[in-house]
């Protein structure tokens, strides 16, 4: 088995060519002829998933959120790069192509809340109709108190942070990890509520001045959720492959309740 086999199949379930252009999802540190043996998926590449990954001898990463974005004009010992080059340990990065992907990070979201598929896209990037959030039709309204239980047991999360407009809520937007832009775009497709990972304080009143139940569930609690899925479908498609979630996969930030 090598990196690009695995490269390959992961294209075919979220093509990179359909990442936003301001990512950088793909190979990023390695060798596509290298050999892989076993393979580690996380939601970041931090310093204790490498150190994990050298510990394990694992061959490849399986990163949400890559590793490198902007240029960079030095790498030292405290930077995760260093360690995966010193150690062979190969990166790949699927970000906003998962994201954006059929039986993406959306789709999961809609499952784990256990709410019907959706074929309709809130922010449609692509020519093939792919993008970002799935907008769906509950048959019976919710209240926005009861959505964010439900995101809350849904995501695991540690807290939720919620505008309640005061009604019952049937059409409802989701979006993972970081969505500012996408608020008043759920608003006008005529959502009752919307639900994504961050937004910052100004949708926030944004939300609750034009009567939109705003969900704010975690960046890290409403991706993480793509380690499993992908852990299975990788487990199924490569059998001879040993393939873990990073133990250290792990919200790097703490909280006062």
């Amino acid at each position: 088995m090598i990196i690009e086999q695995i490269y390959n199949y992961l294209d075919t379930i979220a093509p990179f060519k359909n990442q936003d252009k301001f990512d950088n999802s793909g190979l990023i540190v390695g060798d596509y002829n290298a050999e892989a043996k076993k393979v580690l998926v996380c939601l970041d590449v931090t310093r204790k998933v490498v150190a994990e990954a050298i510990e394990k001898e694992i061959d490849l990463i399986i990163s949400h959120h890559p590793l490198i974005f902007l240029p960079i004009s030095k790498i030292t010992t405290n930077d995760p790069l260093y360690a995966l080059v010193q150690n062979n340990i190969n990166l790949i990065a699927a970000h906003t192509n998962l994201d954006v992907a059929v039986g993406g990070i959306s789709d999961l979201m809609l499952a784990k809340l256990g709410f019907p598929k959706s074929e309709t896209v809130l922010l449609p990037i692509n020519s093939d109709g792919t993008g970002y959030g799935r907008v769906v039709v509950l048959d019976t309204p919710i209240s926005a108190e009861h959505l964010a239980e439900k995101c809350k047991a849904a995501f695991d999360c540690t807290a939720v942070r919620y505008v309640d407009s005061g009604k019952a809520l049937s059409k409802i937007g989701v979006s993972s990890g970081s969505a500012k832009e996408s608020v008043e775009i759920a608003l006008n497709a005529g959502c009752d509520a919307f639900i994504c990972g961050e937004v910052s304080h100004d949708r926030m009143v944004f939300a609750a001045n034009y009567g939109l139940t705003l969900i704010e569930a975690g960046h890290f609690h409403t991706e993480n959720i793509f380690c499993a899925n992908l852990v299975d479908r990788l487990s199924l498609q490569f059998r001879e492959l040993k393939i873990e979630i990073s133990a250290n996969s792990t919200d790097v930030c703490s909280y006062v309740l």
